[in-house]
């Protein structure tokens, strides 16, 4: 539906690096690519080659609380149903953007956020936003359904379990923004968290009063944890054999499951 560039005002969709392209691709693309290929969306840059200057991504949560279409007009009713962020910061305790979190949550909008990519320095890694208890934090699995070795990990500084939920995450493939039918490969929970990003659509879709705590329980209910690779490293104090774990959090997302769970509402 809308577009925003607040880097470079480029009036037309532009990916500066194909992070971007990638994780839309993860969620609404066809043909297999996708979790919601119907899904509509919207899109703003708040990452260059260079960063995520918090001037951008300040105005990218401001905007989709009340698009543009390319016209110029405000239509606060497309506001998004869920937003995918698949960016952060290795510092777990920053709070800079939780004011735009909580507007986002009044809004009725689902957040969803990769836990980020310092899983390799150990426990306590999770980053910030997605440290936050007001978003749906995502963790990284691999093809063999160990977790992702880069996937950071909790607590979270106040001792929560973080991440709260995995998705695949390593060697995906999806968009590659240098053509129109290009595919690439891509790793990170950057990759992981627009699966979850569009199994809220999907949700959403079969579930459309449904709330975030009511997606959040859904899904943390339905997490598949069998087969899960089991590391004994513990996080937080707590067994890497239980779940909720400070690895995998409640478990791999399993939407099939998740959609078929009576929802709270």
């Amino acid at each position: 539906f809308g577009w925003l560039d607040p880097v470079n005002n480029s009036p037309t969709p532009k990916d500066y690096h194909g992070h971007g392209s990638h994780v839309t691709g993860s969620i609404a693309g066809h043909n297999g690519v996708g979790v919601a290929p119907e899904a509509q969306w919207v899109a703003c840059v708040g990452c260059t080659t260079a960063g995520c200057p918090q001037a951008a991504l300040t105005a990218c949560a401001e905007y989709f609380l009340c698009p543009k279409d390319a016209q110029g007009n405000q239509n606060c009713k497309k506001a998004p149903h869920v937003i995918n962020n698949s960016w952060g910061s290795n510092n777990g305790t920053a709070t800079w953007f939780e004011p735009a979190i909580k507007a986002w949550r009044a809004a009725g909008i689902i957040p969803v956020f990769a836990n980020g990519n310092n899983g390799r320095a150990g426990c306590g890694t999770v980053g910030s936003p997605g440290v936050s208890p007001n978003v749906i934090g995502v963790g990284a699995t691999d093809v063999a359904d160990a977790l992702a070795d880069f996937s950071s990990r909790g607590p979270a500084f106040d001792k929560r379990i973080k991440p709260d939920v995995s998705a695949p995450g390593k060697l995906i493939v999806s968009v590659d923004s240098a053509s129109d039918s290009a595919l690439r490969l891509m790793s990170g929970t950057s990759m992981a968290s627009p699966h979850v990003a569009g199994a809220v659509a999907l949700y959403l879709s079969a579930n459309p009063k449904a709330t975030f705590d009511d997606v959040l329980a859904a899904f943390t209910k339905t997490a598949d944890t069998a087969g899960l690779t089991i590391e004994n490293k513990n996080c937080g104090g707590v067994s890497d054999a239980q779940y909720p774990n400070n690895n995998y959090g409640y478990g791999r997302l399993n939407i099939n499951k998740a959609i078929g769970s009576k929802p709270a509402c």
